[in-house]
């Protein structure tokens, strides 16, 4: 099995989307903690499924963390079935080549942001609601978190079976 250890010291969205996309068997997130007991639970039940290979993908804020999973896995190695491959991404995930998607996004999103000072607006973050490109005060949001979805959260748990 691999473990791969994200970005996300208080928010899981980079761990919960990097894992849904990588079909992972498990998630572990700040926003919803989850055992080192479960995650060897869920790695034995995938390989008594016949899964040859699993994969772990773990928030660095998750409360029990990449290090805690690795060790509980290689106490118990024998009856899970798995050994666990770790790799940790850190800021790695920053690197990465930006899509045409990404392009378009960050040409829209500049653009609004130009439009708004030349208008003699400042203290605002430009971002999108829906298709949306939109400007919300940096008051109304300094200082705020958005937990990652748990409705993606149990779906990842439902596509891991």
């Amino acid at each position: 099995a691999f473990l791969v250890e994200t970005m996300g010291r208080n928010c899981g969205h980079i761990a919960l989307m990097a894992g849904i996309a990588g079909g992972a068997e498990v998630i572990a997130i700040p926003e919803c903690e989850i055992e080192p007991r479960e995650v060897a639970e869920r790695l034995r039940a995938a390989y008594q499924r016949g899964k040859s290979h699993a994969l772990v993908v773990v928030a660095e804020g998750a409360k029990h963390g990449a290090q805690a999973i690795v060790q509980h896995v290689a106490e118990h190695r024998a009856s899970i079935g798995f050994g666990l491959r770790v790799t940790t991404l850190g800021h790695v995930v920053r690197g990465g080549v930006p899509t045409a998607a990404d392009r378009v996004l960050a040409t829209r999103l500049g653009a609004a942001a130009v439009d708004h000072l030349a208008s003699g607006a400042a203290g605002k973050l430009v971002g999108m609601r829906g298709n949306d490109i939109i400007a919300t005060p940096l008051v109304e949001i300094a200082g705020k978190t958005k937990p990652a979805n748990r409705d993606l959260l149990d779906l990842a748990r439902v596509l891991a079976q």
